[in-house]
């Protein structure tokens, strides 16, 4: 009975893996590995406190050009030591390994610029310098809210949908701000759900989740990892 039991947890572990296999990017799960490197800042950088974009503290901006310390690496990530103390992360991609002197960085500014979202309301943010990723701006409560999947893209904006009749959707050739931005659901109808685009004030169908999801990010802003970093991300 034993050999048995041994033999399907073995077939278990072979053939259904454990479930933390299928989930989402886990911010600093990945090992850190010590490093001894000078790095050069390719495009000006924000260290942060974790090596996650998202709910990370920004803790200094180093510019481009500056050379600074990397004390450790992991997937994506290089864990730097400026000048003065500070040890926080930086983004791989936005620093190359170089044989220069350090930069003294003790003069670096906090992270305190942040970019005025408010003329945005109801766009869809792409994340272009990392994979894309896409956040819809949602105007009423002005949180982003990340779209992840197309299935969950398409529920999220179904959630966030707002009633309105057939009429309206279907005899309305500009829209009014105060649906601009939204998805409207058509109560009449089978809740079938438009985006109203805010640049030009026209409805897009959804459809099923991939058009959805095709439409949205055709229909996207490309915004900096810098400037995304201050979006405020609702907890979903």
């Amino acid at each position: 009975m034993k050999k048995t039991a041994f033999i399907f947890v073995l077939i278990a572990t072979l053939f259904f893996p454990p479930l933390s296999a299928f989930a989402g990017e886990c911010c600093g799960c990945d090992p850190i590995y010590d490093r001894d490197w000078h790095g050069e800042v390719i495009i000006s950088a924000y260290v942060r406190n974790e090596p996650c974009m998202v709910g990370t503290a920004i803790l200094k901006t180093v510019v481009k050009g500056s050379i600074i310390q990397i004390v450790g690496e992991t997937d994506g990530w290089y864990k730097v030591r400026l000048a003065e103390g500070t040890v926080g992360w930086v983004g791989a991609s936005l620093m190359r390994v170089a044989d220069k002197p350090l930069t003294d960085t003790s003069g670096a500014e906090t992270g305190s610029a942040a970019p005025n979202f408010s003329k945005y309301l109801g766009y869809i943010f792409l994340a272009v310098q990392k994979n894309g990723e896409a956040y819809y701006y949602y105007p009423v409560d002005k949180k982003g809210y990340y779209l992840g999947r197309p299935a969950d893209a398409f529920n999220i904006m179904r959630n966030l949908g707002l009633g309105a009749t057939h009429d309206f959707i279907h005899n309305t050739a500009y829209y009014p701000n105060h649906v601009i931005g939204r998805i409207l659901l058509d109560v009449e109808s089978h809740g079938e759900a438009y985006y109203i685009y805010p640049k030009d004030r026209k409805k897009y169908y959804l459809g099923r989740p991939d058009d959805a999801f095709s439409i949205m990010r055709g229909l996207g802003l490309g915004v900096s990892n810098a400037d995304l970093a201050y979006l405020p991300i609702a907890s979903q």
